[in-house]
């Protein structure tokens, strides 16, 4: 009989995420689930430090908030996707019931927050020696981009039938797309002006606040 998840216990899960995620759902489905609980603990964990980190650029609260953040971005546009990858799955000819798409999902915030976690050391670096906020925001979405193509090839892996492929692919990419708005919805996370509340409230797409960041500093007032 092959090892539990509670026999593995959740670092011995998260290595067969990276290395055999078939496998690693295996573990969980003999689990009963209860290692499922420790994956999406540890992948918010991850997530977290990854904010904390990327909340050194400015320091202070912001190293909180950043950390709060960070895994309401990654949690909250995975669960806003949610109905469409059971949709998108289904017409390609996969059908996920609630248990599958329970490891599915596990399986796949476990793998980004290990991502995330992965990236971290430079992540910390750009943030504690950058004076640029649209070069870290650049950072930032290359890390994503990252952690989006292995979360898509984790997906491919779990979920082999070759019907799915193209809607798994584009699944992904549409968890980019909303992961964006996420994070201007609760915007502001790497730099917040004194003063301003922890979350502005006032409607923006995500193309206007990519707009507003990499917008020039206006030019000095000239004397007369």
């Amino acid at each position: 009989m092959s090892e539990t998840v509670d026999g593995l216990g959740w670092w011995g899960t998260m290595g067969r995420l990276l290395q055999d995620p078939a496998a690693a759902l295996t573990d969980l489905r003999q689990g009963a689930m209860n290692g499922g609980g420790a994956v999406l603990l540890v992948a918010a964990a991850c997530g977290a430090a990854y904010g904390a980190a990327a909340g050194l650029y400015q320091g202070g609260a912001q190293i909180a908030l950043a950390a709060l953040k960070a895994p309401l971005i990654v949690a909250g546009s995975v669960a806003l996707c949610l109905p469409s990858l059971y949709v998108f799955a289904g017409l390609g000819g996969v059908t996920l019931d609630a248990r599958r798409l329970r490891l599915v999902i596990s399986g796949l915030l476990g793998l980004l927050g290990l991502m995330l976690a992965a990236l971290l050391p430079i992540n910390w670096l750009f943030s504690v020696s950058s004076r640029s906020l649209g070069f870290l925001v650049i950072l930032h979405g290359l890390v994503w981009l990252v952690a989006l193509y292995f979360g898509g090839a984790f997906l491919l892996r779990v979920i082999p039938e070759a019907g799915a492929r193209s809607a798994l692919v584009l699944w992904v990419l549409l968890v980019g797309v909303v992961s964006l708005q996420v994070a201007t919805t609760l915007r502001p996370v790497l730099l917040r002006a004194p003063g301003a509340p922890l979350v502005d409230r006032s409607r923006l797409s995500f193309l206007e606040h990519l707009g507003q960041v990499f917008e020039p500093p206006p030019a000095p007032a000239q004397r007369p």
